[in-house]
């Protein structure tokens, strides 16, 4: 079983949106997701419960609790174990750090978001993790976007190629208990979220958890 973590030290990043858009995609594409919630405000949970689909399987936990509910997903045959986390707590941070094969770091393309990503990188570096960037809920064909591109790939991360638009349809979508994918199947935010998950893929085989980021920090930032 792969583990992969959406984690960033800033709420509004996009954690729980990628997260769950990436668990169904995932899902459709034959893997066997649950996704771990660790967040106090259960929003991946709430999620879950208007769902009509029994998968994939959502489990709202303490960080605490991640290895043992690790431990019970491998004895189902999970092969994707995706765990969304809680902005502001770096212990439990720390702790989901630990435990990913890859963790993902959302930021949007605004000066408060990039301002926030140096402690997420800490954490990944103290936890020896491999991490990656994504940029999420990008206005359309705004300069930000390719200013916080070439900020984020100053930390020497890989920055996925494919952007997250602030798309109606991700709202639309989770407000009637589903994703991207199942609400709108052709449409360009579910094209974006099976591009960025065959990403993740390749980034998942890529490499192993010993390899440290990089310590170098950018000299320049994005306007917000």
């Amino acid at each position: 079983m792969k583990t992969i973590a959406f984690l960033s030290q800033k709420g509004g990043s996009g954690k729980t949106t990628l997260a769950v858009h990436t668990a169904v995609a995932a899902q459709e594409s034959g893997e066997h997701v649950v996704v771990v919630d660790t967040d106090i405000q259960k929003s991946a949970a709430t999620w879950s419960e208007s769902r009509h689909e029994g998968a994939p399987t959502v489990i709202s936990v303490s960080a605490a609790s991640l290895p043992e509910v690790m431990k019970a997903a491998r004895h189902d045959a999970m092969t994707l174990c995706i765990i969304d986390t809680a902005p502001h707590a770096a212990p439990d941070a720390a702790r989901v750090a630990v435990a990913a094969d890859l963790v993902i770091i959302p930021c949007r393309p605004t000066a408060f978001d990039l301002a926030a990503v140096g402690a997420a990188v800490e954490i990944v570096q103290a936890a020896s993790a491999r991490a990656i960037f994504v940029l999420s809920a990008c206005p359309f064909r705004a300069p930000e976007i390719a200013e916080t591109r070439a900020v984020l790939e100053g930390f020497g991360i890989p920055v996925a190629p494919v952007e997250i638009t602030d798309r109606r349809a991700f709202a639309r979508a989770v407000a009637t208990g589903r994703a991207v994918t199942e609400f709108d199947s052709g449409g360009k935010a579910a094209e974006e979220i099976r591009s960025l998950w065959q990403w993740i893929k390749e980034q998942m085989h890529h490499g192993n958890k010993t390899d440290r980021t990089s310590s170098v920090h950018p000299k320049s930032s994005a306007r917000a």
